[in-house]
């Protein structure tokens, strides 16, 4: 399982709620414009990135995915100290 925070700038209110939506079937928002989402293979992040792809972007849009790995998902935490992205060790599925 790979960890990502999925950052978005996109100026067109359509395309940002269409970016949204889709990040939202892989994750969780945690900011208006930031998901943490998680995938099961790199294969998966490209289907994700096609996808995204597909959308009509201007030229100044950006989409950022930073990988989190276990340790830093563990060192992460909020400015009152809350716990973040915590990920299960494994999913049943």
């Amino acid at each position: 399982m790979h960890a990502y925070l999925a950052c978005f700038d996109i100026s067109d209110d359509r395309t940002r709620n269409r970016v949204g939506d889709l990040l939202g079937q892989y994750g969780t928002r945690v900011q208006r414009s930031v998901f943490e989402i998680s995938l099961r293979t790199p294969a998966e992040l490209q289907r994700l990135k096609e996808e995204l792809r597909s959308l009509p972007f201007e030229d100044d849009d950006d989409i950022r995915f930073y990988m989190l790995c276990r340790n830093c998902r563990s060192a992460s935490h909020t400015l009152e100290d809350g716990r973040v992205a915590l990920y299960p060790s494994a999913v049943i599925v």
